[in-house]
């Protein structure tokens, strides 16, 4: 379709009901202006500034009656009701030619906003980090905290810098939408390893503060120097945040029946979830260092750090009948934290822990008293109910419990041939022992961990200086046998009762997990 064609409108046949946000929805006798025409049985077009797919066989070709298409494109202002008619979108105050003007004008801004972007990145790697890597002011594991994929944010805004140069030169037929939509998932990956590590190096710039403060003013930076690094390093995600508004900007200025256009317009709530999920990421993170730096009151028992890194941290509601209490929960790899907050908002408070091999996840149905919860259940707990601040925080919840829980048992799982082999070589070396001390009452074994188990050989004690030793002796391999089965049930028992120690729900009072729900 070409441009001096004017936009081509259809008719709805029928009414749609688009599935999923890329679709358009619209009801019988809607007319619609196409963009995109696909020969896999989809079109796309405009309805309501809204642009979307739709099944071609819905439509049909628009002709307004008693005249042909181009009679209303040249239309004189006696027929301008009847124009009217034609298309229920408003037309834009703009004429076609000065609004392909406007979205020139806001492309090229994007494209020279982008490369004054590249531009302070690169510099900053040239003139302030590649040196600062150099000079050892920090050791070099902590000079990888601090940058962290700082060079594959560059690499991939000069690759966004270089697409959109290119689309530059092509005038009106640009897919600037198309370029932003296609770079999208890498964008997404990047900015999100580097906001997950970006907090971390926020801790060494302030253990740094004054090393690193005279390092960038020796290196020609504007004083304060550490002010210089610490803009520049956030430079990535400030970046990211713009990219939505942009985007809308140029949408806004893109004709209704531009091919790009409904690119453009995914694009921009496709950047504004990235820049959103980067923030939630940060905001995670910096809480989680919070956690492990400044301490917990009334936590007891090993350093925070000994129970592996924190994956996953957010507030939650616990709810016990119409009791409800704001805490905190702090998954590990093995363990799930529950905290509150202080009454002074100052510090958090341990009200106690789930180690997750013990409990049972599972999503509760929506209602009018609880929505987006899920319950935690187990054998030596109470049922709790969790409340999360929305339905995808609550499946995210439960993934990664499960995922975790998953890991446990398939970690458990790889060493239990070991397991399974060593408990039988222990067993066959306590047949040996009982025969040893049967005939050598003197002779001791040396301690170990077999000793858990109860010894067979004490049914032989009674072959010395008993009258019954005779029967004893009869009866010895039956009693054995019967003895070695009672012994590996017992041993199964002690065995399970290590593994599933952290199993019990552990609080500081004796009101078990009710603690949880203490104001």
């Amino acid at each position: 379709m070409s441009k001096s064609d004017g936009p081509k409108l259809v008719t709805a046949l029928f009414s749609f009901k688009g599935k999923n946000n890329d679709e358009l929805c619209f009801k019988k006798g809607d007319i619609i202006t196409i963009t995109q025409t696909d020969d896999g049985g989809w079109w796309e077009g405009t309805l309501n500034e809204k642009t979307g797919w739709f099944p071609s066989n819905y439509v049909k070709e628009y002709k307004a009656p008693g005249t042909s298409l181009q009679s209303f494109s040249f239309s004189d202002s006696d027929s301008g009701s009847t124009s009217a008619k034609m298309s229920p979108e408003k037309s834009s105050p703009d004429s076609p030619i000065h609004q392909t003007l406007n979205r020139d004008i806001v492309l090229k801004d994007i494209v020279d906003s982008e490369r004054a972007n590249v531009a302070e990145l690169q510099g900053l790697v040239n003139n302030f980090l590649q040196p600062l890597e150099a000079a050892n002011v920090i050791k070099k594991e902590e000079y990888k905290q601090l940058i962290g994929n700082f060079h594959e944010v560059l690499e991939t805004h000069q690759r966004l810098l270089a697409n959109l140069d290119s689309a530059l030169s092509q005038g009106p037929e640009a897919r600037v939408g198309n370029i932003f939509l296609t770079l999208a998932p890498k964008l997404k990956s990047i900015h999100t390893t580097y906001c997950n590590c970006h907090p971390q190096a926020v801790c060494i710039l302030d253990r740094y503060r004054d090393e690193l403060n005279d390092f960038m003013e020796r290196s020609g930076a504007i004083s304060p120097g550490i002010l210089v690094l610490t803009t520049g390093l956030s430079k990535p995600f400030r970046r990211l945040d713009k990219y939505s508004a942009m985007l809308q900007e140029l949408e806004r200025h893109t004709e209704k029946n531009n091919p790009d256009r409904g690119d453009t317009q995914r694009s921009v709530s496709v950047y504004r979830d990235i820049a959103d999920r980067c923030a939630a990421i940060r905001k995670q993170r910096e809480l989680a260092l919070q956690i492990l730096t400044s301490g917990i009151k009334g936590w007891e028992g090993e350093e925070l750090n000994v129970l592996g890194d924190i994956i996953h941290v957010g507030p939650v509601i616990l709810v016990s009948g119409v009791e409800r209490r704001d805490r905190y929960f702090v998954l590990f790899p093995t363990t799930l934290l529950v905290l509150s907050i202080s009454a002074r908002m100052s510090s958090f408070v341990y009200e106690g822990k789930l180690p997750l091999t013990g409990i049972n996840v599972v999503a509760l149905e929506q209602s009018e008293e609880i929505k987006n919860a899920f319950e935690i259940s187990g054998p030596m707990i109470e049922s709790i109910t969790v409340v999360c601040p929305s339905r995808e925080e609550r499946q995210h919840w439960i993934e990664l419990l499960s995922q975790e829980q998953i890991a446990i048992r398939a970690s458990n799982l790889s060493r239990s041939p070991t397991s399974i082999s060593h408990s039988s070589s222990q067993n066959s070396k306590l047949q040996a022992a009982g025969a040893e001390h049967s005939s050598s009452p003197g002779n001791k074994a040396p301690w170990s961990l077999a000793s858990f188990r109860p010894a067979p050989p004490i049914y032989a004690l009674k072959t010395f200086g008993k009258p019954d030793a005779v029967d004893s002796c009869r009866s010895t391999k039956t009693c054995n046998e019967r003895q070695f089965e009672d012994d590996a049930i017992i041993l199964r028992v002690i065995e399970g009762y290590c593994l599933s120690a952290n199993a019990r729900f552990t609080v500081h009072s004796a009101g078990g997990c009710r603690k949880l729900l203490k104001p």
